[in-house]
């Protein structure tokens, strides 16, 4: 599985802007000619021919970087440069990095800040490759700045001050990066025509039923420089607010922090090439932009989304792709990417694509073997979280893995996976793993939306949408809202909603006033008091301005919430292993009130590092308890220094959570404790599970006259690996090709909405 990248993690935060103009020429062209004085900082040598052995094993591993270059830690500052001052009192900073060898190199400031007026640009030896001017619009709080590539073995960094500035600039270059698998025709980008010959340009044909979304969804995708050292693809993608905010997503193995990533749009040839031994010939290299925060990411879909720092300029003619998080199977589908870093990239699979869980993950799968592969084109390293668009042009998910690669100007007929969009739509415990709070800020719950700016505008276009706030422990009631949108370019005068709770009895919602494009109404349905199963409300939007709406795909909107029953147990179980920094964790256990009743850590570094402690928290009926796990570096305990975990769970060992991955100082769990114990231990005493540790099958033999049940067989990072049915009596269920460990095994009583969960040992 080749397309994974593990990028080097740069230990900063963003949020401020970082553009990159790309005009102007560095003042040191026209003023000063003398660069025989400025001394070279060499990077040290490093041995190449390991290096690439290396990657000809790595490149088809399931857990290793693709890498393009060799990262080197430097410590250069204005003291390693050359100062010159002009006539006027203005100054010159210029350093020169050199890496005998090197195809391209790039840097990560560590500090960046140039005062307004101030510029600084990067060029090679020869000046026919230049990157900037950054300005300050690039400053950011963190101080990091990653760069785009600039092409040759020597790279000039050069920065201006005017003198009403004098010494207010700084400038720190941690990281360099030596390129060593760039192509020789190559400019502010890695690897023209570095990709396999069966690829195809993304202007090339792939079916009249697709090419214009393909022209709409190709100024959507863009190539990422992730860590310093490796690429990703992935694309822009839309929210409910149709408002251009600049979310990207990509995939969660590209993460590394967002704020030294580098962007880049528009790179697309000009002469496409489609499957054939030829060089694609380069396309436009200027649309570069700098920096991004991180929003959501999670392992369970390999999804990472991002909000890059700046806003996308106008003049760049960008889309923002429209998606689907229905999870409704594909007709077909296209992926847009940049392979091993190329020029865009096209592919296209007739088949549509299957469910699967591949790595630990849920994905759509395009099919090897018998199915062929893809039809047209194929992915490669680097192609690591572009978007996978359905028939519609909608995105569905993000590349994770796979094996597909080129034979010659045929692909190999082996499968990709993608993860799935509509399992990170909310799968995630918090805004921080799961897309809807990002992607659906208008609280709309759509199962679909198109493309920003619409390929199709009309002039009549309500849309109706519903919310649901967060349902938290101790809740007796909830103040959904309903939310009627003007996405048209008419203004919207009236408008006749229609809504209802659980299939019931419908209320009117009569709108009369002015709302121009894009502007919303929003109405507060609530108190709807509220117990345990499910709440779903309805709405339809019947009439706009006294007629049939002209858009009425998006004019009937469905959300629900699982309102979970009270735990039925007297004690609350903690199962804790630390990762790799067991002194960053720490955890508090709280009543209703905010008393700690249990609490513990920092953990001792070192000695309790991928440890495994257990622990057990009285708790009564009729109560609401928090618990609480802090990670100091604010990077969870699983994945990317150590497989650490925890679950919570009660003294029958029903699981209430499971996890180890989340982003930020903390994570939260709330716990809702009832009052009849003798129901859940009913369930219990009539599902037996054996044997226990096992193999290849698990038996799960059901004595309670009830035909509706269902299993899942759950990791100890939450990921549901194998789910099914089951029915009274004996049922048989295989646990082959599972890896061996330790696992829950939940038996869900869908009548009742009760659960029993069980530790189960894969041997």
């Amino acid at each position: 599985m080749k397309k994974l990248l593990l990028l080097l993690t740069v230990l900063f935060t963003v949020n401020s802007f970082s553009q990159v103009t790309n005009e102007g020429k560095p003042h040191s062209w026209k003023q000063l000619n003398d660069t025989q004085n400025i001394q070279p900082n060499l990077l040290p040598s490093f041995d190449l021919k390991a290096i690439q052995d290396e990657d000809k094993v790595n490149d088809g591993l399931f857990d290793r970087p693709w890498r393009f270059g060799f990262m080197h830690s430097v410590d250069y500052g204005f003291e390693q440069g050359q100062w010159d001052v002009l006539d006027n009192g203005d100054r010159i900073w210029r350093i020169l990095i050199t890496s005998p060898g090197a195809l391209s190199l790039n840097v990560i400031f560590d500090d960046f800040f140039v005062p307004e007026g101030s510029t600084v640009y990067l060029y090679n030896n020869d000046k026919t490759d230049l990157l900037g001017a950054y300005t300050s619009i690039q400053n950011q709080e963190s101080g990091i700045l990653g760069t785009w590539l600039v092409q040759g073995d020597s790279l000039w960094i050069e920065y201006y001050e005017p003198a009403n500035v004098s010494g207010q600039g700084r400038l720190h270059i941690a990281k360099a990066t030596h390129g060593y698998r760039n192509a020789e025709t190559f400019n502010l980008a890695k690897g023209l025509n570095d990709s396999g010959d069966c690829n195809l340009d993304v202007d090339c044909p792939i079916g009249s039923d697709w090419e214009v979304l393909k022209d709409l969804n190709k100024r959507s995708a863009g190539i990422l420089l992730s860590g310093g050292s490796g690429f990703c693809s992935g694309a822009l993608v839309n929210n409910t607010a149709n408002d251009g905010k600049p979310y990207f997503l990509t995939a969660n193995h590209c993460f590394s922090n967002p704020g030294a990533w580098a962007f880049r749009f528009g790179w697309i040839s000009p002469d496409p090439v489609c499957a054939a031994t030829t060089n694609s010939t380069n396309g436009p290299t200027n649309l570069t932009i700098s920096g991004a925060t991180l929003k959501a990411r999670s392992a369970n879909a390999d999804f990472c989304l991002v909000e890059i720092n700046s806003p996308i300029p106008v003049a760049w003619d960008r889309v923002w792709a429209g998606w689907d998080k229905s999870d409704n199977f594909p007709d077909f589908q296209v992926s847009i990417h940049h392979p091993r870093g190329d020029i865009m990239k096209v592919c296209r699979d007739d088949d549509p694509a299957t469910k699967e869980v591949n790595a630990g993950a849920q994905t759509w799968e395009i099919l090897g073997g018998a199915s062929g592969g893809w039809e047209l084109g194929v992915t490669e390293p680097g192609s690591s979280g572009s978007p996978l668009f359905d028939q519609d042009g909608r995105v569905i998910g993000q590349l994770f893995g796979g094996a597909a690669a080129c034979s010659g100007t045929n692909d190999n007929g082996a499968f990709d996976y993608y993860g799935r969009f509509g399992v990170s739509w909310d799968t995630g415990a918090t805004a921080a793993t799961r897309l809807k709070e990002w992607l659906d800020p208008a609280g709309l719950n759509p199962d679909f939306i198109d493309s920003f700016p619409p390929l199709i505008a009309y002039a009549l276009d309500g849309a109706v949408g519903i919310s649901i706030p967060n349902i938290v422990c101790g809740d007796t009631e909830v103040n959904p809202t309903i939310t009627l949108t003007n996405f048209g370019t008419g203004d919207i005068t009236s408008a006749t909603i229609e809504w209802n709770i659980d299939g019931g009895a419908n209320t009117t919602i009569n709108f009369n006033g002015n709302l121009a494009q894009n502007e919303s109404e929003i109405y507060n349905i609530g108190p709807i008091t509220i117990s345990a199963g499910t709440l779903e409300i309805n709405a339809t939007l019947t009439d706009v301005n006294g007629i049939t709406d002209e858009n009425t795909a998006n004019d009937n909107a469905t959300n629900t919430a699982n309102i979970d029953d009270s735990y039925l147990t007297t004690q609350v179980n903690l199962e804790l292993t630390t990762d790799d920094y067991a002194e960053e964790t720490s955890w508090e256990f709280r009543d209703s009130n905010g008393t700690v009743l249990y609490s513990f850590g920092p953990y001792q570094e070192t000695t309790d590092d991928n440890t495994t402690f257990n622990y057990s928290f009285d708790v009564s009926e009729n109560e609401c308890y928090t618990f609480e796990i802090f990670d100091e570096f604010g990077d969870g305990i699983c994945c990317g220094f150590g497989n650490g975990s925890y679950s919570l769970t009660t003294d029958n060992s029903t699981i209430i959570f499971s996890g180890g991955e989340f982003s930020g100082d903390s994570e939260i769990t709330e716990i809702g404790i009832g009052d009849d114990l003798g129901v859940s231990d009913n369930l219990a005493q009539n599902i037996i599970m054996y044997p226990n540790p096992a193999s290849e099958l698990l038996n799960i033999n059901i004595t309670i006259n009830n035909q509706d049940y269902t299993y899942s067989i759950i990791n100890i990072l939450g990921q549901v690996i194998r789910e099914g049915s089951l029915n009274n009596g004996v049922n048989s269920v295989s646990i082959n090709n599972i890896d061996t460990g330790l696992y829950f095994v939940k038996v869900e009583d869908n009548t009742t909405n009760k659960s029993v969960v069980n530790k189960l040992i894969i041997k």
